[in-house]
């Protein structure tokens, strides 16, 4: 995904507004969203460091998250790291217009399932190797989070008993590391939430991430069989994939599977 096209989601129609008019931009219809969007893209004084400044600190955060980046910090230093990284590829390139990937390519389909609303609070997890196109190897750990609030239970039915005896994730991760040799991408449904989770782990735990871009499989699926909506239970039905949905191995391995079933397509 384009840096700019990234910020530019993040924006309101009422701020899109505010930046038409202060760039100048003249024949643009302000009602619609993707109109003014287009034309900002077009405009050549709306680089990526003007359009981040435009935007407030939370904002800046999400945009750190969409592309891999630790949102931890305050607005300029966040904005000094997205311009940093601006050249570089935050998403695996797709091939062909109907969402192919490389035959040859080797990924990893991830899940992750948290105690709590913290993103470094993650209590399972969850990696799933494909090598041309077969599901070679899976991992599975139970993770003890840094605290004993547990508010996901109902979803996951991981409670603190089940892992106070488990290791920490600073310990689990580089167990799990031989698994990521020679991948090109991570896959993930709702890849935003698994990257953030994977990069606040590592950050509270003084791991540096892994430098491995993120496909989504939420927008594979729309861009591949035009799925909505598009959770995970969802797509599993449309493409016939067994689900015990919110268990991490399950999970990973239906994201594996769609990306698998996108490739043949």
């Amino acid at each position: 995904m384009n840096l700019k096209r990234t910020i530019l989601s993040s924006i309101t129609n009422k701020e899109l507004k505010k930046i038409i008019e202060d760039l100048g931009i003249k024949n643009v219809d302000k009602r619609k969203t993707d109109d003014m969007r287009k034309s900002i893209l077009r405009s050549r004084k709306a680089d990526v460091e003007y359009l981040l400044n435009s935007i407030n600190e939370k904002k800046v955060k999400y945009v750190c998250n969409e592309v891999g980046i630790p949102s931890v910090g305050r607005k300029q230093a966040l904005i000094d790291k997205l311009l940093r990284s601006k050249k570089k590829p935050s998403f695996i390139k797709v091939k062909k217009k109907r969402g192919k990937q490389k035959k040859s390519d080797v990924f990893v389909a991830i899940d992750f399932e948290t105690a709590d609303r913290y993103r470094d609070s993650a209590c399972s997890v969850a990696l799933v190797r494909v090598e041309s196109e077969n599901i070679v190897h899976k991992e599975h750990r139970l993770i003890r989070p840094p605290r004993k609030i547990f508010e996901f239970s109902y979803l996951h039915g991981i409670t603190w008993d089940l892992v106070a005896s488990e290791p920490r994730f600073r310990h689990v991760w580089p167990s799990l590391e031989h698994v990521l040799d020679g991948v090109d991408f991570f896959a993930a449904h709702n890849a935003s939430f698994d990257r953030s989770v994977l990069n606040a782990c590592c950050q509270a735990s003084g791991i540096r991430p892994p430098s491995i871009p993120f496909q989504c499989t939420v927008a594979l699926a729309r861009k591949t069989w035009g799925i909505y909506p598009t959770k995970l239970p969802n797509v599993c039905r449309y493409l016939t994939i067994p689900l015990i949905h919110h268990e991490a191995l399950s999970d990973a391995v239906a994201c594996a599977k769609i990306v698998i079933a996108a490739s043949k397509f």
